[in-house]
């Protein structure tokens, strides 16, 4: 870096810092160097490289866990400030936009998925067989983020290869971690429908059939994370007709046929 002064080092060593993480060289949980590594890669001091760690993780796309290390927490500075803006929402808006956000990654992971993708979703698939923590979030004595840190879901959005889809879907499951939507928030749907869920949405992914995968994750969705009363009932994420619910059933249907004949 061709840098003179102290401030122009500094805004060199944060924009390095920072093009690590947006082009995914650094990826989204993954531990950065060590800080004299940084200081021997940037040519600047660790007090510079310090602060430039310190910028980011208050803009949210870094964290330091004292211990073990600094990590990718985000790829933009999107999840910070989404959570400052989605604090004036309501529970029920911002699930439908967490909604429209997974079904739009699943239609995007089927047109550009690669072979990497499909081999990492495969094996997260599989990793994930046998789910014991449904329902969560509040409605059992659970780790309350358990609802939020399935790989497979993650995976979803690298194969969609769209940065800014993840980033938001990072924020928003940092919004549903709230203390204030402890409780409120459930997963209704048993192991073995999960199971199923996954398996015909990576098939429609892995097929490249993007109206498959979109009816897939509509689908799944409707008791991946809901919202529940006092009184544990489920509120219905969308009111449908019973003709209307036959379609999606048909729908579903199609999307298992696809499975049984890969």
């Amino acid at each position: 870096m061709a840098i003179t002064t102290g401030s122009e080092r500094a805004r060199a060593t944060l924009a390095f810092l920072r093009r690590k993480i947006t082009t995914g060289e650094w990826a989204v949980g993954e531990r950065i160097p060590i800080e004299p590594e940084l200081s021997e890669q940037t040519g600047v001091g660790r007090s510079t490289v310090r602060e430039a760690v310190r910028s980011l993780a208050s803009i949210g796309m870094l964290e330091t866990l004292p211990g073990r290390g600094t990590f990718v927490r985000s790829a933009a500075p999107t999840s910070t400030l989404l959570n400052e803006y989605l604090a004036d929402f309501t529970l029920e808006e911002i699930l439908s936009y967490r909604r429209a956000l997974e079904v739009e990654a699943a239609q995007q992971a089927a047109l550009h998925r690669t072979d990497d993708d499909i081999a990492a979703l495969e094996q997260a698939a599989a990793t994930e067989m046998g789910c014991t923590r449904c329902p969560v979030l509040g409605l059992v004595n659970e780790d309350a983020d358990s609802a939020f840190s399935s790989r497979f879901h993650r995976l979803i959005f690298d194969a969609a290869k769209n940065r800014l889809l993840a980033s938001l879907y990072s924020g928003i499951n940092d919004q549903l971690r709230a203390p204030e939507h402890r409780g409120r928030l459930a997963n209704v749907a048993t192991g073995a429908e999960m199971e199923r869920d996954h398996a015909r949405i990576l098939a429609a992914i892995k097929s490249g059939d993007f109206i498959d995968a979109v009816h897939a994750m509509v689908n799944h969705v409707d008791h991946d994370v809901v919202i529940v009363t006092a009184q544990h009932e489920v509120v219905p994420p969308l009111a449908r007709t019973p003709e209307q619910q036959q379609r999606i059933a048909n729908a579903s249907e199609h999307t298992a046929s696809a499975l049984s004949e890969a």
